[in-house]
């Protein structure tokens, strides 16, 4: 498809962890991961059945968070309608899912993971399920982009049965991967997926006095990916680049979109390491639309990389949605869209887009996303369970010319 125009749709929800003041000295912060947990006081990293419960009621949300944007955007067939949560959207009351748990199984689960009906059989796992919320003609001149989701792995050891199982006195191996989908019937295989190359201290609890001792925290999970390596970020790479084409997405004229994935530290103009800029500029690539999915990032003046390289941006965007904080305060979430940028300070004329906490801002459309779903096998489930100011709105902003 061809498109002249494009329309940004955010969910602005806060996904950071519940922190609060520790009744015991030395009274610091402790915190814990929002999310199911039906064992406790089981390991809610291993814990496969509370994850696989986690991953239905979230997807349940989404699904409203979708049908919420669906009501109010623009439904011409050559307007692109970009739709983005931020970092942190899954993850589960142990801070990562076991990393099977993103795409399923074809046949039977493994028993070693205890799991019961329904997931114990065929089950397509977190991006299988958001995969086929996108895969339905409603959606398809759409892009998602799935915020990010935590998964890790653990060692394996060999037990008395002769059995292998995972070993979670090792430190586990985390990605925080986000997940890009085309929607529409037929269009489930034309999709991407990039990981958080650079891990920042935040990702996971850093809070040790009294908080739940069996969770993933910054000092017990790895990540899968070194600070010293600068990523190539060039079209091609199969997995992890930060810039990538969606087959049959175009502009106007039929040339391919190039689109760029930063997430959050990926973004940063200081502060990852090793770059002295984000990503995309890092590698000296521009893109038409940058998308940066965050938990405590908020686009920076000197990592924007728009094109063309020479001249007006002004048909080119940069796209955040966080989860962590307001535009103005340290709790929240926020929407930004900025144009007219390429290292230099944009004007305020080029900041098309930013506001915080579902507020009304002119030229935009605040749809309130469902507070309560039902699960077959769970009941009731309240948004605050999952995260933690509960399932947020859906901002659409005004069409723009591609």
């Amino acid at each position: 498809m061809n498109y002249s125009k494009v329309q940004f749709i955010s969910w602005e929800l806060n996904t950071g962890p519940l922190k609060f003041k520790d009744p015991q000295p030395p009274f610091g912060l402790v915190g814990t991961y929002p999310g199911i947990k039906l064992n406790s006081p089981t390991d809610s990293r291993i814990d496969a059945h509370s994850q696989c419960v986690d991953i239905q009621a979230r997807l349940a949300f989404t699904s409203n968070a979708m049908s919420q944007a669906l009501k109010d955007a623009d439904k011409g067939n050559d307007v692109l309608k970009v739709f983005m949560g931020p970092e942190f959207l899954f993850r589960g009351a142990g801070g990562a899912y076991l990393h099977d748990l993103l795409t399923g199984w074809t046949g039977a689960a493994s028993p070693e993971l205890g799991l019961a009906a329904p997931y114990n059989n065929k089950w397509a796992g977190l991006f299988g399920g958001l995969q086929s919320l996108a895969a339905n003609d409603n959606y398809k001149n759409w892009i998602f982009v799935f915020g990010t989701a935590l998964s890790g792995s653990f060692p394996t050891l060999k037990g008395t049965d002769g059995k292998y199982y995972l070993d979670p006195t090792k430190p586990g191996e985390g990605y925080n991967t986000a997940l890009i989908q085309l929607g529409g019937a037929g269009n489930t295989a034309v999709n991407y997926a990039s990981r958080k190359h650079y891990k920042s201290p935040i990702d996971y609890l850093k809070y040790t006095s009294g908080s739940d001792p069996i969770q993933f925290k910054d000092n017990t999970i790895l990540p899968a990916d070194p600070r010293t390596v600068i990523p190539a970020d060039v079209l091609g790479v199969p997995e992890g680049g930060a810039l990538f084409n969606l087959a049959n997405v175009n502009d106007a004229a039929g040339k391919p979109l190039v689109f760029g994935i930063e997430v959050c530290l990926d973004h940063a103009s200081s502060g990852n390491s090793t770059n002295d800029y984000g990503r995309i500029r890092t590698a000296n690539q521009y893109v038409k639309i940058q998308l940066v999915p965050s938990g405590g990032m908020e686009l920076e003046e000197a990592s924007i990389r728009l094109l063309p390289a020479t001249g007006p941006t002004t048909n080119s965007y940069a796209f955040n949605v966080d989860g962590l904080n307001g535009m103005t305060t340290g709790n929240g979430c926020h929407t930004q869209v900025w144009n007219g940028s390429n290292g230099t300070p944009v004007p305020p004329t080029s900041k098309l887009f930013e506001a915080s906490n579902g507020e009304q801002l002119a030229n935009t459309t605040v749809n309130k996303v469902a507070a309560t779903i039902q699960l077959p096998d769970a009941g009731t489930i309240n948004d605050t369970q999952l995260w933690k100011n509960g399932s947020g709105s859906v901002r659409i902003m005004k069409t723009l010319p591609l």
